[in-house]
C-alpha cells in the first residue's frame, strides 16, 4: 500500500508517494493515477476535488486542537497552515519557539511552541505581489523568478525598480515578524523558500523544507494512522 499526501494549494496542487516516512516522487496533481490500494491524505485549500482521502483530517480537528496538537486560532485557520504547523511541532525540542514561512501563493508566517499553534500572518506571495503593479497600472507584470538576480542597490529601470520594491517588501515583513515573533528557528517552506532562505540574513538558525505539508501528513500517517 502506498501512503499518498496530496497538498491541494491554490496554485500548484501537487501530488507526493511515500514509502516508509521516505518521499519518493513529487507530481502534479493533474499527472496522479490512483490506484485502489492508496492511503490518501489531503490538504486542501484550493477547488474542490474530486479524489476523496482514506482519512479525514477534519475529523481530527476541534475548536482547540488538531491532534495532539493545541490551537490558539479561530476555526478560519486554513488545512495547509494547521498541518504545516503540526509537522514543526511534531519535532519541537522543550521550550522551543519556531516560525514556518511558507511562501506560495500567498506568503504565511506561523508561530508554533510547545503550546501548539500561536497564530500568525498571511501576507501576498512574491508573484501576487507583483502581479499588483499590472492590475492597477500600465506597468509591466514580472515574475518572481526575476527576482534576486540584481546586485544594483538603487533601482534604474521600471523593471528594476518594481523587482527591488518587492525584494525590499519580502524582506521587511518577514524581519519584522521575526522580530515580532523571537523564534528560536524558522523553517521556509513552499515554491519560494530556497530564494527567501538566501536573501534573508537572520539571527537564528534556519531549515528548509520546501514540501512541509507533504511530510507533515506523512508524519500524521506514521504517528496516528498507520497499522505497522
Amino acid at each position: 500500500m502506498r501512503l499518498v499526501t496530496i497538498d491541494n494549494g491554490n496554485t500548484n496542487p501537487t501530488v507526493a508517494i511515500h514509502d516508509n516516512g521516505v518521499m519518493k516522487s513529487l507530481v502534479p496533481l493533474d499527472q496522479y493515477t490512483p490506484v485502489t490500494s492508496d492511503f490518501i491524505l489531503i490538504s486542501s485549500v484550493g477547488k474542490s476535488l474530486s479524489i476523496k482521502p482514506s482519512f479525514d483530517l477534519k475529523t481530527k480537528r476541534t475548536k482547540t486542537h488538531f491532534f495532539d496538537m493545541k490551537v490558539n486560532y479561530s476555526e478560519t485557520l486554513g488545512e495547509d497552515r494547521m498541518v504545516a504547523a503540526y509537522g514543526a511541532y511534531k519535532k519541537l525540542k522543550a521550550n522551543e519557539r519556531v516560525l514556518v514561512i511558507d511562501a506560495g501563493t500567498f506568503i504565511t508566517c506561523d508561530l508554533v511552541t510547545n503550546d501548539g499553534f500561536q497564530g500568525g500572518y498571511i501576507f501576498p506571495g512574491l508573484n501576487r505581489f507583483l502581479k499588483t503593479y499590472s492590475d492597477s497600472a500600465q506597468l509591466p507584470h514580472l515574475k518572481a523568478d526575476q527576482l534576486f538576480k540584481s546586485n544594483e542597490e538603487l533601482p534604474h529601470t521600471t523593471d528594476e525598480a518594481i523587482l527591488k520594491a518587492t525584494e525590499v517588501y519580502v524582506k521587511a515583513v518577514i524581519l519584522e515578524v521575526v522580530k515580532k515573533t523571537s523564534p528560536k528557528k524558522v523553517i521556509f517552506a513552499g515554491g519560494s523558500a530556497e530564494e527567501l532562505k538566501k536573501i534573508l540574513s537572520l539571527a537564528v538558525p534556519a531549515d528548509l523544507d520546501r514540501h512541509l505539508v507533504h511530510s507533515a501528513l506523512s508524519l500524521i500517517h506514521q504517528s496516528h494512522l498507520s497499522q505497522g
